[in-house]
């Protein structure tokens, strides 16, 4: 069984087919600026091959989606792809692993307010592939399913009852496949059944997993909550954002815009939402990108101890996404001043900065690692399970 799992994003699109036989990927696909002025780039890699890229202009999501499945069909038979997998984000009333029906995309159209970034690229990519594979199955793994067992006390918000069974406001959380993989990985590394998941880079979240499943996560009913993101806002007091809406004069649309685009460590620093330009900034005294550094910082820590507490202690810390996985100073600030929680970091380790292994000191009564996410991996097992069982 051969299964394709699509990545969109806003500008770029990435692909792999996997052989689910033994998880060996066959081809992987990438294509970056989709609608720039001037050139695309294309880039592509079969399993036997060397890494092919190619500039050319890419004017929309069909034409980036239809290049790859022309490259791909150089070697393999589309007849033989069983079905397209995406790693969708939120739809109302909708999780798990389902197909991507007229229901379920109207579903995803009802909860758009609160990921629309997201929501807007994967059903620009879902309709792309309903023209391209017709009669291909899409099936979409939604990012909630894996938060699904999170008590009602942890995913409630204190707002009238009726708003909760009316609308679906509550928590529901974010990130899963690559909580899911993290949660699996450590177990399989380290005998690890409580461990605490820090997924950081553009998009940010902490996630605390007992037995492999989450049981709870910094990312509440949208994306937009928790940790602060690239340039999204994370936790917010939400008189604060009444009060600027009264005094800004700010429409919903307005509002969310900044919430959305202005905000994060783009918002605090004034300069960029990614790290390793923070970082930079820094050592050049830039004292609103350090600002921005050590406030994420601080959110992650507090997420990490409020976890300790729901887990009672851990076997394991993961860092991993790009700036978890790259970035030794922030994963030192993070862990700074918790040696009496039993959590110790190995500064050497820490500094090698492994791609995957532990950067915890001999003394650290709590595992700290490093481990690379997987998310496709996840997504690709459950759609094989899906058409196993339908």
């Amino acid at each position: 069984m051969k299964i394709l799992i699509a990545n969109p994003g806003s500008t770029s699109y990435k692909c792999k087919l996997y052989d689910m036989a033994d998880m060996k990927i066959l081809f992987q696909a990438s294509v970056e600026r989709i609608g720039d002025k001037e050139e695309g780039i294309f880039s592509y890699l079969f399993n036997d091959g060397e890494k092919i890229i190619v500039k050319k202009k890419i004017p929309d999501y069909f034409a980036a989606i239809e290049i790859t499945l022309e490259t791909l069909k150089e070697k393999f038979s589309i007849e033989d792809v069983s079905a397209v997998g995406f790693k969708t984000v939120h739809a109302k009333g909708i999780t798990g692993c389902v197909e991507l029906t007229d229901e379920v995309l109207k579903a995803m159209e009802d909860f758009r307010l609160l990921a629309p970034v997201h929501t807007d690229v994967y059903i620009t990519a879902i309709s792309v592939f309903k023209k391209l594979l017709k009669t291909t199955p899409l099936i979409g793994l939604f990012e909630t399913h894996f938060h699904k067992n999170i008590p009602p006390e942890a995913y409630m918000y204190g707002i009238p009852y009726k708003y909760f069974e009316q609308y679906g406001i509550r928590k529901y959380g974010f990130h899963g496949s690559s909580h899911r993989f993290i949660g699996m990985r450590a177990k399989e590394l380290y005998s690890a059944d409580k461990v605490i998941s820090c997924h950081l880079g553009g998009s940010s979240s902490v996630c605390a997993i007992k037995d492999g499943w989450s049981v709870d996560v910094s990312m509440g009913m949208s994306p937009q909550s928790g940790l602060l993101n690239a340039k999204r806002v994370g936790d917010l007091d939400s008189f604060a954002l009444l009060y600027l809406m009264e005094k800004e004069n700010l429409s919903i649309k307005e509002a969310a815009d900044i919430l959305m685009s202005k905000s994060g460590i783009y918002g605090i620093s004034c300069i960029s939402g990614d790290f390793r330009d923070i970082e930079t900034e820094m050592g050049k005294g830039n004292k609103k990108a350090e600002l921005a550094f050590k406030t994420f910082a601080y959110y992650v820590k507090r997420y990490i101890g409020e976890y300790l507490a729901v887990l009672n202690s851990a076997d394991c810390i993961v860092f991993t996404a790009g700036a978890g996985q790259n970035s030794p100073a922030l994963r030192k600030e993070i862990l700074s001043g918790m040696e009496n929680l039993g959590i110790v970091l190995d500064d050497s380790k820490n500094e090698v900065n492994p791609k995957e292994g532990l950067i915890s000191a001999k003394e650290s009564k709590i595992l700290i690692a490093v481990i690379p996410t997987n998310e496709e991996f996840i997504v690709a097992k459950e759609v094989q399970k899906y058409l196993a069982n339908n």
